[in-house]
């Protein structure tokens, strides 16, 4: 592997001077892109992998590999002064690199997907904790199921992710399906922030409703809402204020 990326970085830099020169460019940022993409056979066989490549926006190259046995190089304009044994590299790049990496992740993007039909089929509900309109970045925020923290493994999410305006929002979600629906666990999320003098706490019993099992599904989204921050720098030092509200909004159920 380590040879291989070796390989594959000495490819580019290859590809770097040969354009450099060809088109007479001076020192300065160039940007080499290249977009990849493949198909798969519905038994995991791996069917093809495309690449186009570009150099400052231009067309480079393009290259097609069919079924680990056919593949086809077009170099362009710009290539054509690459021998056989710079394409060679190219096809070893392919079968080692490209192929692998594109089929394994397109095969958990498909598991993945094949996880939510089932899903959406069997009928779950989706327990979510969401906080959102925090300021500086760090939160603790936990989903319980009768008092004990639900498992990391078990939730999707968990990433703090930028909102655009400054602040930032953290979303955890938890999947139940009617059978666990069933026994009328309590759910909870608690939240603690540095801005926040004790943590906030919302719950959801599943019992406190009637619930419609025959319904596909049903999604049920529990909202911490850490609303209007107002955040400020100070010149020394750095600081945060308060927020200027702050508001807790109780779960809500939504039938699809």
């Amino acid at each position: 592997n380590d040879c291989l990326c070796s390989g594959s970085h000495s490819l580019w830099a290859l590809r770097y001077f040969h354009l450099k020169h060809h088109l007479n460019l001076t020192e300065g940022v160039q940007v080499q892109q290249r977009m990849a993409g493949c198909e798969m056979f519905d038994n995991g066989e791996p069917a093809l992998i495309m690449t186009k490549n570009t150099f400052n926006a231009v067309f480079v190259d393009h290259a097609i590999y069919y079924n680990m046995t056919h593949f086809t190089y077009d170099a362009g304009q710009l290539l054509q002064g690459w021998d056989g044994m710079r394409q060679l590299q190219e096809k070893i790049l392919y079968e080692n690199v490209l192929l692998t990496l594109c089929i394994r992740t397109l095969k958990t993007i498909l598991e993945r997907e094949r996880r939510t039909l089932k899903r959406f089929l069997e009928g779950s509900f989706q327990v979510s904790c969401l906080a959102f309109g925090f300021y500086p970045r760090h939160i603790n925020m936990t989903l319980l199921r009768d008092g004990q923290p639900v498992a990391e493994q078990e939730l999707t999410g968990g990433e703090v992710l930028p909102s655009g305006d400054g602040t930032y929002q953290l979303r955890k979600s938890l999947e139940v399906s009617t059978e666990e629906l069933k026994k009328r666990h309590n759910y909870t999320c608690t939240a603690s922030h540095l801005s926040l003098d004790n943590k906030l706490d919302v719950s959801w019993e599943s019992g406190t409703e009637r619930v419609h099992l025959s319904t596909l599904s049903v999604l049920l989204v529990m909202l911490l809402v850490l609303f209007y921050w107002a955040f400020s720098f100070v010149s020394k030092g750095g600081g945060v204020t308060l927020p200027h509200s702050l508001n807790c909004i109780l779960p809500r159920r939504r039938i699809m």
